[in-house]
């Protein structure tokens, strides 16, 4: 049980910080007024292999900046081996497809994002297959929610 859990930490940590990067705008004129959101991330991480499942459930704030570049801080750590595609659905939502390729991992995560002026909602499967010593298979599911609560970020950045 206590391999599951590590590896359901690790995968966890993963999402969280993939839910804090996909916070951000991503369209080229992103509706999402600048200033502070409140965000919250909630989920689950299954690993297949152990035949466990953990809740992610995280509270954040995110600071979105004027004039920042929407697609670069979408993107995961390491992007460079990430390609990424996406179009636009109904009501305003888009949908988006990222893989990432690293000599020890593949992430591939799908999912929509609606951005409006103060509120923000997505849904994504990420699925990620660890590969060397530890090889295993994680599967999250994670719905990102969102409300600007601020024009000022004060010190969030």
């Amino acid at each position: 049980m206590s391999r599951s859990f590590s590896l359901l930490a690790l995968a966890g940590a993963w999402a969280l910080s993939a839910a804090s990067a996909m916070a951000h705008p991503i369209m080229s004129e992103s509706p999402m007024e600048p200033g502070l959101w409140d965000m919250t991330v909630a989920g689950t991480v299954h690993v297949p292999s152990a035949n466990v499942s953990e809740p992610v459930h995280r509270s954040m704030q995110v600071c979105i900046k004027a004039h920042e570049p929407p697609a670069e801080p979408f993107l995961p750590a390491n992007h460079s081996h990430c390609t990424t595609t996406h179009a636009p659905l109904a009501n305003g939502r888009e949908q988006w497809n990222i893989h990432c390729t690293t000599p020890h991992a593949t992430v591939n995560q799908v999912g929509w994002i609606q951005s409006l002026p103060q509120t923000f909602d997505s849904h994504w499967q990420i699925t990620e297959n660890i590969t060397g010593p530890a090889s295993y298979t994680t599967e999250t599911t994670m719905r990102m929610k969102g409300r600007r609560a601020s024009p000022d970020c004060g010190s969030v950045r």
